[in-house]
């Protein structure tokens, strides 16, 4: 079993990554981490992005596999698509926790494109970690 982890290339990637890593050491568990992209095929932005990641989690005294995923975010309510994805991603693999950032939307950004971390809430059959944008990195 493991700990999916969903990140983008945001600004928030590293904090989400830091409370995944907190979460797998005080459960024993490994972490897989989704580079979630946009792209059908790896660019050579993504696999660098996903090269950095791997890099930063050897540091640390966690087991990680870091992939990249596409997830198709045409349409309207992207955010619930993404999200429904993920669930369908956890539930490919043996998964226990799934652990997504979240950033605030205003009204009319919730309606047009949901919100991605409220959906994998809703519909994993398994714990999920909500990490709000503003959740300030641990120096340990």
């Amino acid at each position: 079993m493991a700990i999916l982890v969903a990140i983008g290339d945001d600004d928030r990637f590293e904090t989400v990554l830091d409370v995944a890593v907190q979460l797998a050491n005080g459960l024993d568990q490994p972490l897989t981490v989704a580079h979630v992209t946009e792209n059908e095929t790896a660019s050579a932005e993504d696999r660098s992005f996903r090269d950095a990641i791997r890099a930063s989690l050897s540091d640390v005294d966690v087991t990680a596999d870091v992939s990249l995923e596409h997830l198709n975010r045409s349409g309207l309510r992207s955010g619930t698509a993404i999200g429904n994805q993920l669930v369908d991603i956890a539930e490919g693999v043996e998964i226990d926790h799934i652990v997504i950032g979240h950033r605030s939307k205003s009204q009319l950004e919730t309606l047009r494109d949901g919100h991605t971390g409220f959906v994998v809430a809703e519909e994993a059959g398994v714990p999920v970690t909500i990490v709000p944008e503003a959740v300030e990195e641990s120096s340990a």
